[in-house]
């Protein structure tokens, strides 16, 4: 579900990160929906103590969030990626070079399941050492894929391709690679998808199926006294959605918001309650990309957090960055308000309705809770710095395993795909 509103509704035997050999996991059937299994890692109570500390006297981030992110840069730097950080291979990130994924959390320390017979070992083992830091190298492990990572590209492929039957292109679904089990994670809608399409997909080798209800997802009257904010509500004649962070572009250093694509197009103009918020002005291949400019008021480095999930009311942008597989973060929709600890699961997720599929997105799940509703899109996904300060990591612009516009997975384009995109960087403050 693509979350705006339409108006009125106003270690299994694992080793370290630079053994060369590799534990192999329990398997079934390679081939078929349940290859694998991985185990999430365990930690020690002393080892949850330090991850849950600043990662170093210069680094004031817990170590389990640094890891992460580490981990994530690393695999990232195996491959060539585009200027918004995807990868020129079109599979997530590292699948090329062997790396099937991430198991693990910020609390629980990392695994990284990789195919031995793929991987360069050497340029792994360099690229860890030069992102991941010193203090947690010994809670980072590294175990051995039981599918090869060509078998789960082109399983990749196959549904990415929306061909398995011929009315594929109606059926609204998100997908992900799951490293626990190897699978490719298909959610699809069941009021869009027909006993064709729903048996095409059951044909993919490879493919986990789960049934749901997926689409594309204010504060109530922002003052552009000072800069409008980030989390506002902004409403067009057509939908109520959420504004994400203010930008400065890059070409001529004018400050803008911006919010999901989906929202509208180049022209919709914006208002938070009485005030106008703005006019769409850049929004350039969507839905690849769900992400679009929004310029013509003054705006501000702060976001809206007030809600249940956050202790403070606004914050301050004080920067922003892709996170890693296990950072946890909150979203801040005009809607929901501030909802806290979502777990990020991955940044190389797909989503895909009748509009077409956006990719390499954050994926990230709250235990089963509600993570994001109807009228959320385009708000801001950031990590909390101390009391009150921000760092963007991206929009939210769609949920699935939704009830009543209430989802329980989130989906966000990242921020470093915003900033390449739309040619803009976070304004801080």
């Amino acid at each position: 579900m693509r979350l705006s509103v339409t108006v009125p509704l106003v270690t299994l035997g694992s080793i370290s990160l630079f053994a060369v050999a590799l534990a192999t996991p329990s398997s079934g059937a390679v081939a078929g929906a349940a290859a694998c299994s991985h185990a999430q890692p365990s930690a020690s109570s002393t080892e949850a103590t330090r991850l849950a500390q600043p990662t170093s006297a210069s680094d004031a981030r817990p170590l389990g969030e640094s890891l992460g992110e580490g981990i994530s840069a690393a695999i990232r730097s195996l491959e060539p990626l585009d200027a918004t950080g995807r990868p020129k291979s079109g599979l997530p990130y590292g699948l090329s070079q062997g790396v099937i994924g991430v198991v693990g959390s910020a609390a629980t320390g990392y695994e990284v399941v990789v195919d031995s017979a793929n991987v360069d070992t050497k340029k792994y083992q360099s690229a860890m050492a030069r992102n991941v830091p010193t203090a947690g190298k010994q809670l980072v492990k590294v175990e051995h894929s039981c599918r090869s990572a060509q078998a789960i590209a082109d399983t990749w492929r196959t549904v990415g391709k929306r061909a398995w039957s011929d009315d594929a292109a109606r059926t609204t679904f998100s997908a992900d690679l799951d490293p626990s089990s190897e699978n490719v994670v298909v959610e699809y809608d069941q009021a869009t998808t027909s006993p064709a399409s729903l048996a095409g997909l059951r044909a993919v080798s490879g493919v986990q199926l789960v049934a749901g209800s997926l689409a594309r997802t204010s504060r109530l009257s922002d003052t552009p006294k000072g800069g409008h904010w980030g989390g506002a509500r902004i409403t067009s004649a057509l939908k109520n959605c959420s504004a994400g962070f203010s930008v400065v572009r890059r070409s001529n250093g004018q400050r803008g918001s911006v919010t999901a694509g989906h929202c509208g197009a180049p022209g919709t103009v914006w208002k938070s309650g009485t005030n106008y918020y703005g006019t769409t002005t850049v929004r350039t291949n969507y839905p690849d990309y769900d992400q679009s400019l929004v310029t013509g008021s003054s705006y501000g480095a702060k976001i809206w957090t007030d809600g249940p999930g956050d202790t403070a009311t606004t914050r301050t942008v004080t920067g922003g960055g892709d996170p890693g597989v296990g950072t946890v973060v909150c979203q801040s929709g005009s809607f929901s308000t501030s909802v806290c600890n979502l777990t990020v699961r991955s940044t190389s997720a797909s989503y895909c309705d009748t509009d077409g599929c956006t990719t390499y997105v954050i994926r990230a799940t709250r235990g089963g809770l509600v993570a994001i509703i109807g009228g959320d899109s385009g708000g801001p996904v950031y990590s909390r710095r101390g009391s009150s300060s921000a760092t963007i990591r991206g929009i939210a612009f769609a949920g699935a395993g939704c009830a009543a516009s209430r989802c329980t997975t989130l989906y966000a384009e990242r921020y470093n795909s915003i900033a390449g995109h739309l040619g803009v960087t976070a304004l801080t403050g």
